[in-house]
């Protein structure tokens, strides 16, 4: 991760008028004498989940039945939610993330936290450069009405990165799908998820396999087989070469997946009324990637109890 830091300063420039411009969030084992009523790493990663599963084997409609089905819900956000985001006019103010925030944390969290966090902030920022790409193409097509060759190749580039569709749509309309998708997480949200479901940094599968997010694969060259798998189970957790790949994949699984449809939703409603200030209700459209009927409140309470807001409003200094 130090070659995050050590960057040239222009694209610093860059990404500060882009985040202020779109409006940035101004935003161990799983240590069981710390908030003794959440469940621990290991517990939730054994639980059903629907985080990312990559298909390969076995059959899909045999996947689909007994894993996805039965707990995605297609619903409209309630009016009462939406009418309680206010529009905000004010621009978010953002920091630059120094060795001086992370002092108040214990010595194993502050080394996780200075480890991931920078690889999130990074990500998030990808996501906004990739994000002005599309309002610049949806600018430019409103205008003409029509994008050159090239225009046209990054657009579906970008489409299939966040599987979407792109084949016989109109590209305005591909656009404003693709801004529902291509936006930030916040930090603390990223953050609070690696750290439940990574221990910390201190599981097996994050250790030795770089697994930050307990993502599923039945593909055998992805994945490693959980110690305890249930018999008859086919599901490895998904290892990665490295922590930053690990994080981008959770940000394509959140961005893509149509079980966070819901999160996405919300989300592009508080993108429209530049306002994220309340994460908990970004929070309660994640209920899906655990089955433990308190991941949001342990999520909540990660949060909360480790301050990680405070990160929201931070981007890295090149």
């Amino acid at each position: 991760m130090h070659k995050l830091l050590n960057f040239f300063s222009f694209p610093t420039l860059l990404l500060g008028l882009i985040i202020l411009s779109n409006g940035i969030l101004g935003y161990g084992f799983y240590n069981p004498n710390f908030e003794s009523e959440t469940k621990t790493s290991g517990q939730i990663n054994n639980l059903y989940s629907e985080k990312e599963i990559t298909l390969k084997d076995p059959p899909v409609n045999e996947v689909l039945s007994e894993k996805l089905i039965v707990k995605i819900r297609n619903k409209p956000i309630n009016p009462n939610i939406i009418s309680n985001i206010k529009k905000n006019v004010d621009m978010s103010i953002v920091s630059y993330l120094s060795d001086d925030d992370f002092n108040y944390l214990n010595h194993n969290k502050k080394e996780f936290v200075k480890t991931v966090l920078p690889i999130i902030i990074n990500e998030n920022e990808k996501i906004l450069v990739t994000r002005n790409i599309l309002m610049e193409l949806k600018n430019k097509l409103q205008t003409f009405k029509t994008l050159n060759n090239k225009e046209v190749n990054e657009l579906n580039k970008i489409a299939k990165n966040f599987n979407i569709n792109y084949s016989q749509k109109h590209k305005l309309d591909l656009i404003n799908e693709l801004l529902i998708n291509v936006d930030i997480i916040p930090n603390s949200i990223v953050l609070a998820q690696a750290a439940i479901e990574s221990g910390w940094g201190k599981s097996r599968f994050a250790r030795e396999y770089n697994a930050l997010f307990g993502e599923y694969t039945y593909d055998q060259n992805e994945g490693v087989v959980p110690l305890k798998r249930e018999t008859g189970d086919k599901h490895l957790i998904k290892s990665f070469t490295s922590y930053d790949n690990s994080v981008s994949s959770y940000f394509r699984n959140i961005n893509s997946h149509f079980a966070y449809k819901e999160f996405r939703e919300l989300r592009n409603i508080m993108r429209i009324k530049n306002n994220f200030s309340d994460i908990k209700l970004l929070i309660s459209k994640l209920n899906s990637y655990a089955e433990d009927d308190k991941y949001i409140d342990t999520l909540n309470m990660i949060i909360q109890k480790n301050r990680f807001n405070k990160f929201d409003s931070k981007i890295i200094s090149y």
